[in-house]
């Protein structure tokens, strides 16, 4: 803010908000852009975004030299520019990625999701920023309205998500309750008091918080589906398999929505009514890679999601490898929406090595939870010799009839023996209290 600015403020603020008001207005004209003009502004920001790489991102500066300018003169194809990583935006912390002034920034945040113990940043300016809240309440305001109360319980500290989305959910004139993950002050009996006493209509967490949350009402002598007004469950930070959207569903009495993103891209893909999983074209451009030769996939085949932004300027990144597993749709969307839609098929990491098989968590998921019989669905898995496996379940789930399904679906599904072994609810209990986001990865995989 210059001097003028601080000598008169309410001058200041008026500019801001019309500047926000045409914001708003442009990022509502390009969600709503057809294929062929979509693709032409996709063509255009991406050739902005390689120049504003080029000329201000230290990163991109060094990698890009040579092949940058060779695309941007129609020398090359895109898919000859490098792949960024995510140990690349680790070893630039925290402002190697930087393409812009510091003093454009409004807000810093790292990742709440590393395992490796190394930390990555996260920027964002003032447009970057409120851009994205609008673009997620566009998609949000096709599932939720003002006469909703939402809950927001996934990380508030650091990692973006709970920030953008309590900015987004207000501009669809919401009532927000911001629970946050991992506090003292409001641990999963006081979330489920809330969720009562607030009148929640609408929950925003991983669905395996979901399903701990249902667990702590049940012990409270509560009927999640009959005795709280939850209606709409919009799920984040996980994948998640058919077997659990339908448990989370008949569970809760509730819709269950998915949403996806990351701190460092902020949010890529989004619901719509029809519970489906709508990519952000207008803000980002989408390759769906075989993650071993780095060639496209065919249409509907699974394979790594990389992504470039369109519309960062302070972390601008160009074929960002997520590390996720997803399969791509073209086909027209039932609610109308003309844009891509995916599956989430979980991280590429998520995998289990029985001898010489690899089976997805997903997997193993879905297996699992179409075959138990009560909550709490808690259950850890542990490879033996060959095609043994090792499955741990809860006293209320380790019954002979359970015991009897699972043992033929894995045979018939993955070809696995199993030996079937106690473990003790308390114990997962507390691991989902203490996670930032539970996961099944994080919280079941012995």
């Amino acid at each position: 803010m210059n001097m003028p600015d601080l000598l008169d403020p309410v001058s200041a603020i008026a500019r801001l908000l019309a500047r926000r008001q045409r914001l708003a207005t442009e990022v509502l004209q390009h969600m709503n852009l057809g294929p062929a003009a979509l693709l032409d502004w996709q063509q255009t920001l991406l050739r902005a975004t390689v120049q504003h790489a080029l000329l201000h991102s230290p990163h991109y500066r060094r990698t890009l030299q040579g092949v940058g300018q060779a695309w941007l003169q129609g020398l090359c194809e895109f898919s000859e520019l490098p792949l960024t990583t995510r140990e690349q935006l680790m070893d630039a912390y925290p402002f190697g990625m930087l393409a812009t002034a510091h003093e454009e920034l409004v807000r810093f945040g790292e990742s709440s999701g590393t395992s490796t113990g190394r930390s990555l940043a996260a920027y964002f300016t003032a447009d970057d920023w409120f851009t994205n809240n609008c673009a997620v309440a566009h998609h949000l305001q096709q599932v939720l309205s003002p006469q909703d109360v939402v809950a927001v319980a996934v990380p508030y500290e650091l990692a973006g998500v709970g920030q953008d989305l309590d900015r987004a959910l207000e501009l669809v004139g919401c009532t927000v309750v911001a629970l946050g993950a991992v506090t003292p002050f409001c641990p999963s009996e006081r979330m489920v008091q809330i969720l009562r006493d607030a009148r929640v209509t609408a929950l925003v967490c991983s669905g395996t918080r979901a399903l701990h949350l249902a667990e702590v009402a049940q012990a409270q002598g509560l009927n999640p589906a009959q005795d709280l007004g939850l209606r709409k469950l919009l799920c984040a930070g996980e994948g998640a398999s058919a077997a659990k959207r339908e448990l989370l569903e008949r569970t809760w009495n509730a819709r269950v929505y998915p949403m996806y993103g990351m701190t460092e891209t902020n949010t890529l893909a989004m619901c719509c009514p029809a519970q489906q999983l709508h990519l952000m074209q207008s803000r980002h451009f989408f390759e769906v890679l075989d993650p071993d030769s780095g060639l496209p996939v065919g249409e509907g085949q699974a394979g790594e999601l990389v992504v470039s932004t369109l519309a960062a300027r302070a972390l601008p990144l160009l074929r960002y490898r997520t590390g996720d597993l997803v399969r791509l749709h073209s086909a027209p969307c039932r609610c109308g929406r003309p844009t891509q839609r995916i599956d989430h098929l979980g991280r590429l990491g998520d995998v289990l090595h029985v001898g010489t098989q690899r089976i997805s968590l997903l997997a193993l998921e879905q297996t699992l939870l179409s075959c138990l019989d009560c909550a709490p669905y808690h259950y850890a898995v542990k490879p033996l010799q060959g095609t043994l496996l090792q499955v741990g379940l809860t006293d209320n789930n380790l019954v002979t009839a359970v015991q009897a399904r699972l043992r033929q679906a894995f045979e018939h599904q993955h070809g696995l023996t199993l030996e079937f072994v106690t473990i003790d609810r308390s114990k997962v209990d507390q691991a989902v209290r203490q996670a930032v986001k539970p996961t099944m990865k994080s919280i079941y995989l012995d």
